[in-house]
């Protein structure tokens, strides 16, 4: 009882996430309709967060960035490096599309992005959209967006160095370049490298006492822009490269006791090029990119054979031209729209567990084109969007979306927005031995939101209502070892959020409410917390840099018979002090309060970890 009225007490108080300013009608972003626009005539609730407002942070992994935003809950398979993904508005993984540089991030395989890979010292920018846009997008945006920016702007000048050490002997260094290339130009080198001794992730006892289950990674980034006039030309090649060390040992009486230490190894290359044009009322884009992704795992202590095996190598290539147009007309109507080509192809080599895949089609084709008009006048904003998607392995799909806005008295706005998505199964989906099935429909869902915000000059506040209906839900039943569409399930909810600013200092608290549902079987999807509540502090006094987060999530359901999961309560400070006007001194705790919990049973998240380092510009 006691702990339900603390919940109430916490989602009565209206909320923002981490550090965005609700209020900057100035910010423009790009992710909404995949070109700028004003923060203020987005009509779907938007958080922005800047490279400055990351370092302040002293963010360790992208999962320590998502984590402190609204709606999103983050399981991790134990601690850095390890099997780590988000899950927005109580959908799964793969119902938020991941964008680099406006680029799909999800990996064709399973259809997740995983956080453990995305380095953190690339990033200039991050924007995150709640809410359906699959009529812009294509597959997976039924719960959200979040486009990872590491494209800078134009004559931006700057070196900046930072290295750190910390508990589990996590050691870290990244260096970036930014220069204004004469007057028309501008280059990005960034570089970066880590490795964590680390701690048993997944404890057996009698069975693996002892291991620790470590981490490693490597990035590079290159961008080049150029200026020709109206038109600008780009182009960007990165690499990553990740080692995880994880465990599958057991000590189930069904399945046997063994210990079995494995590692998994991740190589990505990423390579886009293109150019766009902005005149007075027509602009258009067209980019080609191409990924080539090795993925594999590796048994390091086999129980069942002799030797190091490879017994899960996957290798994915990627195609996509993408062709963007906006035309305005008479300044309050834009009328947007594109094409997207996209082929993703797993190679004939790939296996699960020693097996081939044997795919029907190796080669999935995907073509969409998009269609999105908008009107803005005298405080009234409307939205209607479409999207045909064809592809060789699910025919073809229509998707809509739009919405109504309404600022009034100045300081407030109020929307209503509906729409349509899908999610096409991935190749683990329909072609991963004994448990995919090549019968698996596309995922579909219906979306109804509303809002209401006030944007005041030192308060801001949101509230926003949200129901989404899934039907053929994709999920894996753990009875019959195997993928199976399921007829209904739903989430709805609400999400409240507050920000103010003191003597430079941001504060931003938000909580929400959902209520996560397979309408089929009438219980709740696993892993979801149903309630949460953050709060962030960010901000400069005098020469020192100010970071703080209290995180919490309430108790989750484990499945069919299983204990739940407990809630649990994060406290995470950080400082920083700058001796110069060049060199900073940092320090960070994480989970001060050495919290014990677990977002996936049998595997323990870090408990109070430590940091200290520096950070060099000039």
């Amino acid at each position: 009882m006691k702990r339900s009225l603390l919940w109430a007490a916490l989602l009565a108080v209206p909320t923002v996430a981490a550090s965005e300013d609700i209020a900057d009608t100035d910010t423009v972003i790009v992710t909404s309709t995949r070109y700028e626009q004003p923060l203020s005539s987005a009509l779907s609730p938007v958080v922005v967060i800047t490279g400055e407002e990351i370092r302040r942070m002293q963010a360790t992994s992208f999962a320590d960035i998502v984590r402190t935003l609204p709606g999103i809950q983050v399981s991790m398979n134990g601690g850095r490096g390890q099997q780590t993904k988000a899950q927005i508005r109580g959908g799964n993984a793969t119902d938020t599309l991941f964008l680099v540089n406006g680029v799909k991030l999800n990996t064709p395989y399973d259809g997740a992005t995983y956080l453990e890979r995305i380095p953190v010292s690339q990033i200039e920018r991050i924007e995150y959209i709640r809410g359906v846009r699959a009529s812009v997008y294509g597959s997976q945006a039924s719960a959200a967006v979040i486009n990872i920016i590491t494209r800078p702007g134009f004559d931006e000048s700057q070196i900046l160095a930072r290295a750190s050490y910390g508990t589990h002997r996590n050691r870290k260094g990244s260096v970036s370049f930014k220069q204004a290339i004469g007057d028309n130009g501008e280059l990005k080198l960034a570089a970066g490298t880590e490795k964590e001794r680390g701690y048993n992730v997944h404890p057996v006892p009698g069975q693996n006492d002892g291991d620790r289950h470590g981490f490693q990674g490597t990035s590079f980034m290159a961008d080049y822009q150029h200026r020709l006039g109206p038109v600008t030309l780009f182009g960007d090649v990165s690499w990553l490269k990740t080692k995880s060390q994880f465990d599958t040992s057991s000590d189930d009486p069904m399945w046997g006791s063994y210990h079995e230490y494995d590692m998994n190894q991740y190589e990505n290359w990423a390579v886009e090029l293109g150019g766009r044009y902005s005149g007075d009322i027509y602009r258009t884009g067209l980019s080609l990119n191409l990924q080539r992704t090795d993925d594999f795992e590796q048994i390091q202590l086999n129980p069942f054979r002799e030797g190091k095996t490879d017994n899960t190598p996957i290798y994915l290539r990627t195609l996509g031209l993408e062709w963007t147009n906006e035309l305005a007309l008479a300044d309050i109507f834009t009328l947007g729209g594109g094409l997207e080509i996209r082929q993703d192809r797993i190679l004939k080599k790939s296996k699960v567990y020693y097996e081939h895949l044997n795919p029907e089609h190796p080669k999935i084709n995907n073509t969409g084109a998009y269609l999105l008009g908008q009107v803005d006048v005298e405080g009234f904003q409307a939205e209607l969007a479409g999207r045909y998607d064809h592809s060789n392995q699910y025919g073809a799909h229509f998707t809509y979306q739009g919405g109504l806005g309404l600022r009034f008295f100045d300081d407030y706005k109020a929307s209503i927005r509906f729409g349509t998505s899908f999610r096409a199964p991935t190749f683990m989906e329909l072609y991963y031995p004994y448990m995919g099935s090549h019968d698996l429909k596309p995922e579909t869902s219906d979306s109804l939101e509303a809002m209401i915000q006030g944007d005041h000059k030192f308060l801001n506040w949101r509230i926003s209502l949200f129901n989404n209906h899934y039907r053929d839900r994709i999920v894996y039943y753990y009875e019959t070892y195997s993928f199976k569409n399921i007829s209904h399930a739903s989430v709805s909810g609400i999400e409240a959020e507050l920000g103010f600013e003191v003597a430079g200092v941001k504060n931003t608290f938000s909580a929400g409410y959902r209520d996560p549902r397979d309408r089929t079987n009438h219980t709740d999807i696993p892993y979801v917390s149903p309630r949460d509540f953050k709060w962030n502090l960010s901000g400069r006094v005098g020469d020192f840099d100010l970071s703080a987060s209290f995180l919490a999530f309430s108790s989750r359901s484990a499945g069919a018979g299983a204990r739940r999961l407990g809630g649990y309560g994060l406290l995470n400070l950080g400082v920083g002090y700058s001796i110069t006007d060049n060199f900073k001194i940092q320090a960070k705790a994480d989970n001060i309060l050495d919290k014990r919990y677990e977002t996936a049973r049998g595997f323990p998240c870090p408990e109070a970890t430590f940091t200290a380092g520096f950070e060099f510009s000039y």
